[in-house]
């Protein structure tokens, strides 16, 4: 099995994810619509198969905290939970993926999102979207871009073949957020 896995792309996109939920919560609270700023950081884990001699599935999730402009906002410190999956391309470490996160804020209410993402082990871009979300986040929605930088921490192979488990870390950015409340 390669030890070349293109690792920071599978974790791009989860970052990336998480921190687009947290930046839109944070503004959510305050307003009817918004724009921020917003930057996650985080660690995942999972499970890469590969499926044939040129592709890789990855399974897996990432956990991490996002920093919103300042500590007023709703979501700065909000924690972040997204399952993910990625297919690369071994030949051309050409990947795409997508997944969910859930971010919660220090009063448990409720951001949820799903994503997309293509690129490279070292840059994935894709969209993020707010769904919906609990308590004062309730109805939240936006689609945003973001971008994903990952890096590999640990990977050991399992003893059965094709199965690799890995750990990795990086940090997700949303130039701008946008998001919509519904009135109220």
């Amino acid at each position: 099995m390669h030890q070349h896995f293109p690792y920071r792309c599978i974790s791009i996109v989860v970052i990336f994810s998480l921190s687009i939920l947290g930046w839109l919560g944070a503004t959510a609270q305050a307003q009817e619509s918004g724009s921020l700023k917003g930057v996650a950081v985080f660690e995942g884990e999972g499970m890469l198969f590969q499926l044939e001699d040129q592709n890789a599935y990855f399974v897996g999730g990432y956990v991490g905290v996002m920093v919103v402009g300042n500590d007023k906002e709703a979501l700065n410190a909000a924690t972040m939970v997204c399952p993910a999956t990625m297919e690369i391309n071994l030949e051309t470490l050409v990947q795409s993926g997508h997944g969910r996160c859930v971010l919660t804020d220090k009063d448990d209410n409720k951001v949820y999102a799903k994503w997309t993402c293509s690129g490279t082990p070292t840059h994935c871009k894709g969209a993020f979207t707010f769904t919906g979300g609990t308590g004062k986040f309730e109805g939240i929605w936006g689609i945003n871009e973001f971008f994903v930088k990952t890096d590999v921490l640990a990977f050991q192979q399992t003893g059965e073949p094709g199965l690799v488990k890995r750990a990795a870390a990086g940090e997700a950015v949303w130039p701008e957020i946008t998001y919509q409340l519904p009135s109220k």
